[in-house]
């Protein structure tokens, strides 16, 4: 089988590696906005440094650490179980909760072409405590986007003194959303052509073998009978996967003059890298828990999923970021969306990162 990774591989050379060094520097400072996809079958852009995070109620929460007490929240309402049948209903009844927070009032409403509608939406005032307990004057711009299945209530607060600087990052994923239309099916599972597989024990899938890695220094567990390649240009990788799928695993190194949180570091490699890669084009708005850990004390990880395409059929990736010393490393494992075998074993391979040499 022909290595996908190749196709992107080739071009990351030093010079690439200069330009991740100085992104990890200066991420803070750069703005770089990247798509957040949502299984509810809908669309939007972020700043790369914007955080999201899925409540209990599977509200999708936006946050920023450069802006605190600001904060984006969609919420998704099924069409078919909500008592309000129309956007107009749906903010009424969202109006009246607005109105009876303390000081609580409507300053302003309207209506906004988005996603090839006419949204309802309003703009209200009220005081409540900020994230230090002091109680502020907030403002709050709630709309109603009616998407085939059900209503996004899309909202946007922030106390008065912040308020209209980032109010840019709501305009744009409002003028970025883009809605799954209702008669698409799920994406069809294309597989990939099979070449011929004359001695490969296939029966050995799940048997698993711990890969050391002397030139870096790491272990991962993967499928015995994963391929393995290594190449040393920089960024530093080794590539693993399936013989006959679209399923592996990518540890890539990059050797860095700085040093930063994990996070720095996981949002540098997406302004500079992520988009030359099939499987991590899109950033997916999915909470991901941390990296269960790499066997050194205080050495996070933490994991984002992402979603790309080949040869018309979507792949899925989830990706660990270690930072380590002066190493960043990225685990990328993708295979194709709709395999859940594959995704498991991707899955259990990321999750197996370690930089200490594992018990047993």
């Amino acid at each position: 089988m022909h290595n996908p990774a190749s196709l992107f591989l080739a071009r990351l050379l030093m010079a690439t590696c200069l330009l991740m060094a100085a992104a990890y520097a200066a991420a803070a400072q750069q703005t770089t906005f990247r798509t957040y996809q949502d299984s509810a079958g809908f669309s939007c852009d972020f700043p790369s440094d914007w955080s999201f995070d899925q409540a209990k109620n599977s509200d999708r929460i936006f946050t920023s650490e450069t802006a605190r007490d600001a904060t984006i929240i969609i919420q998704v309402i099924d069409q078919a179980a909500s008592a309000e049948t129309t956007a107009a209903a749906q903010l009424e009844a969202l109006k009246t909760q607005l109105v009876a927070a303390p000081d609580g009032r409507i300053v302003d409403d309207g209506a906004a072409p988005i996603a090839g509608q006419q949204a309802p939406y309003l703009i209200a005032s009220y005081t409540i405590a900020d994230t230090a307990g002091k109680l502020r004057q907030f403002r709050h711009i709630q709309m109603v986007v009616t998407a085939p299945r059900a209503f996004l209530l899309m909202s946007y607060s922030a106390p008065d003194g912040i308020f209209d600087a980032h109010m840019r990052v709501f305009q744009n994923c409002s003028a970025t959303l883009t809605l799954e239309a209702a008669e698409t099916p799920p994406p069809a599972v294309q597989e990939p052509d099979v070449p011929d597989a004359a001695g490969v024990d296939l029966s050995n899938e799940e048997t698993l073998i711990w890969r050391h890695n002397t030139d870096r220094d790491f272990w991962i567990a993967v499928p015995s009978i994963w391929s393995k390649t290594i190449d040393q240009s920089e960024p530093y990788s080794v590539d693993m996967q399936h013989p006959d799928r679209v399923e592996g695993v990518i540890v890539f190194v990059v050797e860095m003059d700085t040093t930063g949180t994990v996070k720095e570091y996981a949002d540098a490699w997406e302004q500079v890298l992520a988009d030359q890669i099939f499987f991590m084009k899109d950033r997916l708005a999915v909470a991901q828990k941390d990296h269960p850990g790499v066997g050194l004390p205080q050495v996070p990880g933490i994991m984002r999923a992402y979603q790309g395409e080949i040869n018309g059929a979507t792949v899925r990736s989830v990706a660990a970021y270690v930072v380590h010393k002066n190493y960043g490393f990225t685990v990328i494992g993708y295979h194709f969306l709709g395999d859940h075998e594959g995704e498991k074993r991707i899955r259990d391979a990321v999750e197996s990162f370690r930089l200490a040499a594992p018990d047993g």
